[in-house]
């Protein structure tokens, strides 16, 4: 019988191990993890393009750029329809890209076989959980207009999603798990989080530079076409940058398990327990 082994040899990990593995496991599931965080981006952004969002940006581009010669911009969209139709798509699809990339980032951790299709999988067979922790976590990030209470409180309940998809744990024990996980760990677990953010953002801008600077000075495009293509440029560099983030925070929490649970050793006892043909 085949024994799952983890991607990497659950340890206790610094602040630098994290960030590092993060990277490295990004690198080796690269066509799996952009493929989740850019194609559950794109019907969103085809609605956007298909209702004449990329019209009306050209029309402030071209005032931006040519304020003297240019017409008074038209906010006009040309499907009206189709803009409507964003908000209820974007709404179905809250629980996908919240939880698709967690449930993948544990599945690959653990050494567990994960495709595109399964992470949906996991993420629907409980969708309307996963939907009711995002709105959760989202009506949690209003506290941030006090900001020393909304950081304190986003980072305890950062875990959130790691447990949910690992634990296989109800919403109540969810909450309650990640608060504990991260009892006496608020600055290590801030620390994971705004770094990872702030290498994903200069990432994104580096990379959005590139291609930005690209679709901008391509010649022969028309106004509508260049400002298309940059939006959607835009986007899609912002989606890539997502399962890093990702990563980092279910790394962090492996590391807290390992740390306070041992879960390294119940991993390899787990494991040795199938070696040997034995129920776990």
């Amino acid at each position: 019988m085949a024994v799952p082994a983890p991607a990497l040899r659950l340890r206790p990990l610094t602040l630098m191990d994290v960030l590092d593995e993060s990277f490295r496991l990004y690198r080796a599931n690269f066509p799996l993890l952009a493929g989740l965080a850019v194609g559950l981006a794109i019907p969103v952004l085809a609605i956007n393009l298909v209702s004449g969002s990329a019209g009306v940006l050209s029309s402030y581009y071209q005032v931006v750029t040519s304020p003297l010669t240019a017409t008074p911009p038209d906010l006009t969209l040309s499907n009206p329809f189709a803009a409507l139709l964003q908000y209820p798509v974007a709404l179905a699809l809250i629980p996908f890209q919240t939880g698709a990339l967690f449930a993948a980032a544990a599945a690959i951790v653990l050494g567990t076989p994960v495709t595109i299709a399964s992470a949906l999988r996991a993420v629907l067979r409980r969708y309307w959980a996963v939907w009711a922790l995002s709105i959760f976590y989202g009506l949690a990030g209003f506290t941030l207009l006090c900001p020393p209470l909304g950081l304190w409180l986003l980072t305890r309940l950062s875990m959130l999603m790691p447990v949910f998809f690992t634990e296989q744990a109800p919403i109540g024990t969810t909450v309650e798990r990640s608060w504990r996980l991260t009892d006496r760990a608020f600055w290590r677990t801030f620390g994971v989080l705004f770094l990872s953010l702030l290498l994903g953002y200069a990432l994104q801008t580096a990379l959005a530079t590139v291609f930005l600077a690209l679709a901008g000075v391509f010649p022969g495009l028309p106004m509508v076409v260049r400002v298309g293509l940059i939006l959607s440029l835009a986007s899609l560099m912002t989606q890539l940058v997502q399962p890093l983030f990702a990563l980092a925070v279910t790394l962090l929490y492996f590391d807290f398990r390992v740390r306070r649970e041992a879960f390294d050793l119940e991993i390899m006892a787990y494991q040795l327990a199938l070696a040997r043909g034995t129920p776990s």
